[in-house]
């Protein structure tokens, strides 16, 4: 498990050669501080743009009128070569040209991203797999446990034996631990486990945070626009369709993106993330975020799988909020926990019965993961924002993002540097109870540094503690402090872990070619902690995607010492 980490309030700290925003550049157009999605497919141009098509109707008047009186000059026809060309005067045959050329189109097209839509491309499906009836292509369904932490694998072990069984099975195993990217939120990690990017890269910076440059509102559900270019700035809010459905909140490709992109098939039931990106892409099954009991998801993804071959989905995504619901409302020692804990177990046993009816054990990947984990919170551990900046610091702020951690805006005219220099004493006189960061000073290990979307200033709270205020505290929470339970903290807390299952022919692979570093024990075996961000490459290998996946921000070839060289 890592060690938990330590705060510094002052002083820069320099960004490394590996900044997520080396990948994050690839994808995105424009400035450090203004970057626009580069949509990766065919039609769509670098700049975010539709490719357009000139109507040479419209030309017509370059060649009428008083152009139509235009003389060309008129080379000596008797010094004129054909096939020949002259640069700076010096006569070149045109195949000499066109060889030399060669080189540089080839270091044009490898600086591009994305070539889908330069040379298409489409790999084969890898060899179908039998359940002894039917035949399916390589097929990964990906569950996630929503605030699910490790520390409930020991502390409530009793509640969750189908979850448990799975690592003690031949074609099972288990993680100690996965980590997060930072902040450790619902949305933000969700997307980076469906993109493999850092938000400061996928965009998706908090729950809730505002983009002072966001202009084009088109909703993505209903088609129409809500917002005119020029007026710039808009809320991201993830409870809200209209405030989070809109497909230019959204950078980066999702695993189902890529699936759709190869003109094949994807479900995704209730997983955060928009209905279609800016590309135009959408999963061929799509099922919006409500209530829906676990039980009934599983029986829609099991509608799903049991479609013929042509018809059935290759990558199937579902979200389960249940556990993280229940650990806000009481804490992640509270009674709801329990009930949820046995609940979604309950879910995964009539999924993996399912799963061994059709026999398919040994031909569908089952991944298992949560986002984040869960810490208490304590009405003893609170920062009151309006204690440090004052009535008139408060009231300067125009937008806070995020929570816990908060990103501050200020208003047009405040003294920001003032304000700042208060909140930076304010932090050093805390005992490390909270920390407070710029751009500048963001810790480089959190990839969370880059990009208009984080505010200039954020003020991270150490594990279990929460910023508040006194007419929210004593007024809205009448003195009794809300949520019971909290994640969004730094993401080395073991706190904030996220777990990691897979069952199917994968592990049947690692444990055949996966080299000793790998484990952090063998009976029964379980690989060491991870990076979240490493999944998508694993999902898009296991679906024989890796040659077109787009850039991402995990490990170049970290699946190679498990799996062996693909």
């Amino acid at each position: 498990m890592p060690n938990s980490p330590s705060y510094k309030t002052k002083g820069k700290i320099k960004r490394s050669s590996e900044s997520s925003q080396d990948v994050g550049e690839d994808l995105m157009s424009g400035s450090e501080d203004d970057l626009t999605a580069r949509p990766a497919t065919k039609g769509s141009f670098p700049n975010g743009d539709e490719g357009h098509v000139e109507d040479f109707e419209e030309q017509d008047g370059l060649l009428a009128g008083d152009n139509a009186s235009f003389k060309p000059m008129m080379l000596d026809e008797g010094r004129r070569r054909k096939g020949w060309i002259r640069i700076l005067g010096v006569p070149l045959p045109k195949p000499l040209l066109y060889l030399l050329a060669i080189p540089l189109i080839l270091l044009i097209l490898s600086s591009l991203p994305d070539l889908s839509f330069v040379i298409p491309f489409t790999p084969k499906h890898l060899s179908t797999l039998s359940n002894g009836t039917h035949d399916f292509y390589p097929t990964v369904l990906l569950i996630s446990l929503d605030g699910f932490r490790p520390e409930y694998l020991s502390s409530h072990k009793d509640l969750l034996p189908n979850l448990l069984s799975i690592s003690t099975r031949s074609n099972g195993i288990r993680a100690e631990s996965m980590q997060p990217v930072f902040p450790s939120l619902t949305f933000p990690n969700h997307w980076s486990l469906m993109t493999g990017l850092h938000p400061e890269s996928h965009g998706i910076v908090a729950n809730n945070f505002y983009d002072p440059l966001f202009t084009s509102h088109t909703n993505a559900k209903e088609g129409t626009h809500e917002k005119e270019a020029s007026e710039p700035g808009a809320q991201f809010v993830y409870i809200k369709e209209d405030k989070s459905w809109d497909a230019n909140w959204w950078w980066g490709e999702p695993i189902w993106g890529v699936v759709e992109r190869m003109k094949r098939r994807s479900a995704v039931i209730m997983w955060p993330g928009p209905p279609i990106t800016k590309a135009g892409i959408s999963p061929s099954f799509f099922v919006p975020y409500r209530k829906l009991a676990p039980s009934e998801k599983v029986k829609t993804i099991f509608s799903y799988l049991d479609h013929p071959i042509s018809e059935r989905p290759e990558f199937i995504a579902s979200y389960f909020p249940e556990i993280d619901q229940a650990g806000h409302k009481g804490g992640p020692n509270s009674k709801g926990v329990n009930d949820t804990l046995k609940l979604c177990d309950d879910m995964l046993g009539e999924l993996f019965e399912a799963i061994q009816e059709r026999n398919l054990g040994n031909v569908i990947d089952v991944i298992i993961v949560s986002d984040h984990g869960m810490a208490e919170t304590s009405n003893d551990r609170m920062i009151y924002l309006d204690d440090i900046l004052g009535e008139d610091g408060v009231n300067a702020i125009e937008h806070e993002d995020g929570w816990p951690s908060v990103g501050l805006r200020f208003k047009a005219g405040t003294d920001t540097e003032y304000y700042l220099n208060i909140l930076l004493e304010a932090a050093e006189q805390s005992n490390g109870t909270f920390a407070v960061y710029t751009h500048d000073t963001m810790p480089d290990r959190w990839h969370f540094s880059h990009g208009h979307r984080i505010a200039p200033i954020y003020v991270v709270p150490t594990i279990g503690w929460a910023i508040t205020n006194h007419h929210e505290h004593e007024v809205l929470f009448q003195g009794d402090y809300q949520p019971k339970g909290n994640h969004g903290y730094d993401n080395l807390f073991p706190e904030m872990q996220a777990i990691f299952f897979s069952q199917g022919p994968f592990v049947n692979l690692l444990k055949e070619k996966a080299i000793q570093a790998v484990y952090e024990s063998h009976d029964p075996p379980i690989l060491k902690n991870f990076k979240n961000l490493e999944i998508f490459s694993l999902v898009t290998r296991l679906l024989g995607l890796s040659a077109i996946e787009p850039a991402h921000n995990g490990t170049i070839g970290f699946w190679d010492n498990y799996l062996g060289s693909a």
